[in-house]
């Protein structure tokens, strides 16, 4: 019968104590390596938060700050001036060249999408816009539904029609998602596709029968079956 082996037989000591001074060894080879790499890791580190508290942060505020006039002026629909600028103001599209990634530079390309859009500047509108990332989902319809209101303009009803359906689906909601789907079903109109008019209009009047819209649908469902 074979002998059992235990951590008392000498040779099983020999091959732990081996094995134990291979470890030790290879930690004091590769030492200096791990004290750079654990080095490097700090230095990243601190690198980071101090830039997060030294220029990151200061930044955002100071966007914050300079947004401000430009949203006044929008409010009251001096578009140009907003998207400008003047002696006083500074204008949404200098806040976006300033601090075009922080979240007021990124809402200013919201505006400056808008402005352009009020001007009749399409393509312009459609540039911004593109260039703004909606973080909800009501900016994200709001997003959609202008993008369908520039390419409308421009007389892409396709086009136009896209965006409105993306717009409605983005979010369910009873206030605007039916609205959205009427803009889509006048685009389809426009270019005589009344079989995709009329499935968004019964999607109207199924989905969102007490919505304004939904009550008033019936006339557009009769107007393509004719």
């Amino acid at each position: 019968m074979a002998k059992k082996q235990t951590y008392e037989d000498p040779d099983n000591l020999k091959k732990i104590e081996s094995s134990l001074t291979k470890a030790e060894q290879y930690i004091e080879d590769n030492q200096k390596k791990l004290t750079y790499i654990i080095g490097a890791l700090i230095i990243i580190i601190a690198v980071f938060f101090l830039y997060k508290n030294r220029i990151v942060e200061p930044r955002n505020a100071r966007a914050v700050e300079s947004i401000w006039g430009a949203e006044r002026l929008f409010e009251i629909d001096s578009f140009h001036i907003a998207l400008y600028g003047n002696e006083n103001v500074q204008g949404f599209l200098d806040i976006i060249d300033e601090f075009g990634s922080t979240n007021s530079g990124n809402l200013a390309k919201y505006y400056a999408g808008v402005c352009y859009l009020r001007m009749g500047e399409y393509d312009n509108a459609i540039e911004y816009l593109q260039e703004f990332s909606a973080h909800e989902d009501l900016l994200g319809q709001m997003k959609l539904n202008l993008l369908g209101d520039a390419y409308s303009n421009k007389q892409e009803y396709k086009t136009a029609a896209d965006f409105y359906l993306q717009a409605a689906k983005k979010s369910s909601s009873e206030e605007f998602s039916p609205m959205f789907l009427l803009k889509a079903g006048q685009c389809f109109e426009k270019i005589e596709d009344k079989k995709s008019a009329l499935d968004v209009y019964s999607e109207i009047k199924n989905k969102y029968p007490q919505s304004e819209e939904g009550q008033m649908i019936d006339k557009y469902i009769v107007r393509v079956t004719l």
